[in-house]
């Protein structure tokens, strides 16, 4: 399980640093580099990047999903969120612990399952890897 996390992660980086970066979604002066990726369920993935400030709310979209940083304590910890980027969808998504709110306490390379609702519970959606690289 070790190495699938390690090969993940290297392809989180590879796939990052080929998609386009841009500052959309971002406040505050750009001081790191977020780069995600969505595993889903069915093997399928999604993967973008984006520009934030360590001082700033942050968003940007991984396949159909928004992803939102709010850093605080100097860019070492910051608070994720998922939403669908489309309209009246229902809720999505909630992390392992049944919240809509991950606390990240560091900037290191991480991993979180995501779940949504449905009419017979709780279903996975698939694993979001999220890494930093510092501009400092």
């Amino acid at each position: 399980m070790r190495r699938l996390s390690s090969l993940i992660l290297s392809a989180l980086f590879l796939a990052a640093a080929a998609s386009p970066v841009t500052a959309i979604g971002q406040s505050g002066e750009p001081r790191v580099r977020v780069k995600a990726l969505l595993l889903e369920t069915d093997k399928t993935f999604e993967h973008a990047s984006n520009w934030c400030g360590y001082d700033s709310n942050c968003s940007f979209t991984v396949g159909d999903y928004d992803v939102g940083l709010s850093f605080f304590m100097s860019g070492k910890s910051y608070r994720l969120r998922v939403a669908p980027s489309w309209k009246g969808a229902d809720p999505c998504c909630s992390f392992a612990d049944g919240s809509d709110e991950a606390l990240i306490a560091n900037g290191q390379p991480h991993d979180e399952r995501l779940y949504y609702r449905t009419g017979s519970g709780w279903q996975e959606l698939g694993t979001l890897y999220i890494a930093l690289e510092s501009l400092e």
